[in-house]
């Protein structure tokens, strides 16, 4: 964990230092969990929850233009619900994290003045808040085991940026993302993730020239 927040600040360090574009990013996130138990048994009846993200950092033209370096902050809350038919609980987990995130975007083709583009990231972020309700009882999570811990999350997807005016771009984009096993002990909990942001790009190039 440490050698990975280590290299992300040190690309932070880089991407600052010559950015091109910033960019202000907020979304919508459905989440659910893949929870087993360490007799490997999955929690079944899990449903996925809506929760909000946002995200803002910079962008830099990597190796050849089609290539973008992009690094920011970014805020996110997922969840999950659902019941034991079996003994008749219901369950419901809130949770947010912040942290840091570094991506790849690679421009395949364009439509128009509108480029498309596919992309890799990788997250890290530290629990911030969150609660499960059980029944009617509301548990904090702060503290717990399992979510009170450091989020590494994988993610992929696509997108299309649309210039608006000389500075200014509009994009879309859908990631998919799973992170890595926060449980403790020998049981596997992970979260999965679909999100769909809207954001802008800010061309900022003319003011490092300067």
């Amino acid at each position: 964990m440490k050698k990975i927040t280590l290299l992300l600040l040190l690309i932070a360090s880089t991407t600052i230092a010559t950015a091109q574009q910033l960019y202000v990013e907020g979304g919508k996130t459905l989440s659910t969990f893949h929870y087993k138990t360490s007799e490997g048994n999955s929690l079944e009846n899990l449903q996925a929850t809506t929760h909000g993200f946002m995200a803002i950092g910079y962008t830099n033209q990597l190796f050849t233009k089609n290539l973008k370096l992009s690094m920011g902050l970014n805020y996110a809350g997922y969840g999950a619900i659902g019941s034991d038919d079996l003994v008749g609980n219901y369950m419901e987990w809130n949770v947010s994290y912040a942290g840091l995130n570094v991506g790849l975007d690679y421009k395949l083709f364009y439509i128009k003045k509108a480029s498309v583009y596919i992309k890799g990231a990788l997250a890290t972020a530290l629990f911030v808040q969150g609660n499960q309700t059980l029944n009617s009882r509301v548990i904090d999570l702060k503290n717990n085991d399992d979510f009170d811990t450091a989020l590494i999350t994988y993610q992929i997807g696509a997108g299309f940026s649309l210039p608006v005016s000389e500075s200014l771009s509009f994009y879309a984009q859908y990631l998919h993302g799973k992170s890595s096993d926060i449980a403790s002990g020998d049981a596997e909990l992970k979260i999965a993730s679909n999100n769909i942001g809207f954001g802008l790009l800010i061309d900022i190039s003319k003011k490092y020239k300067q």
